[in-house]
């Protein structure tokens, strides 16, 4: 159940913020590091959204993995102390 209201806070989140990039079709300019580019600011929404949405993604799954491990380990601990 929680996950549904995850997703569905998610799902929400990213229509708000295509109805709010729709309303923005000025032009901006956008300097790189190494380069120069000009986009509509809707796309530049769009950019930084699906960006930071990674990162999170990434985040939360890079902490996942980790937890697994130290589940693992612990679990190996716990079965050698039993065996002996």
């Amino acid at each position: 159940m929680k996950g549904l209201i995850v997703f569905l806070l998610v799902v929400l989140l990213l229509c708000v913020s295509v109805v709010i990039g729709s309303q923005n079709d000025q032009l901006v300019t956008v300097n790189y590091l190494i380069a120069q580019s000009t986009l509509h600011l809707s796309t530049l929404l769009a950019i930084a959204v699906a960006i930071g949405f990674l990162i999170g993604l990434l985040c939360i799954v890079i902490s996942w993995l980790s937890m697994r491990l130290q589940l693992g380990l612990v679990k190996q601990k716990l079965k050698k102390m039993r065996s002996e």
